[in-house]
């Protein structure tokens, strides 16, 4: 198949997933191409922007030890622990006191 645009692309990127046999990976890797391909789409992503991102990823994972994982840290910085550690634990009346709460907590809890 010859891709001839943007949506075409999602949509074949999309129609592979369909193989994953577990529905819940499906969901998720779904999601995630959709969401990354719109985002890349929104903000107009260069080819120079993109070589920049993917190598702050691939030095994540260069510094990454077994007993220090640098990925994990960038997913704290970028509250995404945070966000699924509040979304998983607890509710708006009685939230949580999970470890990974951080920074964002601190506001959150004040409001």
């Amino acid at each position: 198949m010859i891709i001839q645009d943007e949506e075409q692309l999602t949509a074949a990127v999309l129609a592979e997933t369909e193989r994953a046999g577990d529905p819940r990976v499906k969901e998720i890797v779904q999601a995630l191409v959709r969401h990354l391909h719109d985002f890349a789409r929104e903000v107009r992503l260069t080819e120079k922007e993109f070589d920049t991102s993917i190598n702050i990823v691939t030095r994540l994972g260069q510094l990454t030890t077994p007993s220090h994982n640098e990925v994990r840290l960038m997913a704290g910085s970028l509250g995404l622990s945070t966000l699924v550690a509040l979304m998983n634990n607890g509710s708006e009346d009685k939230p949580t006191s999970a470890n990974l709460l951080g920074p964002f907590w601190c506001r959150a809890a004040r409001r």
